[in-house]
């Protein structure tokens, strides 16, 4: 079983996102839970504020995890493995290169 190493899972709430995020660089995931599980329909990336993105996908999906980081590499390379490993039906393509950077997927044989 796969391990997202992700904080939550928390309602997708204004509440519940500003009672447990904080701005600056993260990622998230975002889905539903069905029988005690977290079901990840999407992953995505803030390079700025977190807290601010999460609260762009309310109404959207019912339950949301994240995680903090400290440099945007390590929050694309995350994203990257996040994407590769979990496959979610709802990011039709690879997650973007943060801006002005030339960082490559972490993921073997990906040419991202």
């Amino acid at each position: 079983m796969l391990i997202t190493g992700l904080d939550g899972p928390f309602a997708l709430s204004d509440e519940d996102i500003d009672g447990n995020v904080k701005d600056g660089i993260g990622v998230y995931a975002l889905g539903h839970e069905k029988e005690g599980r977290f079901c990840i329909l999407f992953v995505g990336r803030a390079d700025y504020d977190l807290n601010d993105r999460l609260h762009q996908h309310v109404g959207e999906y019912e339950v949301f995890k994240f995680r903090h980081f400290t440099t945007l590499r390590d929050a694309f390379e995350k994203e990257c493995k996040l994407y590769h490993d979990f496959a979610p039906p709802d990011n039709h393509v690879h997650p973007e290169r943060p801006i002005g950077t030339d960082y490559r997927c972490p993921a073997s044989g990906c040419s991202h």
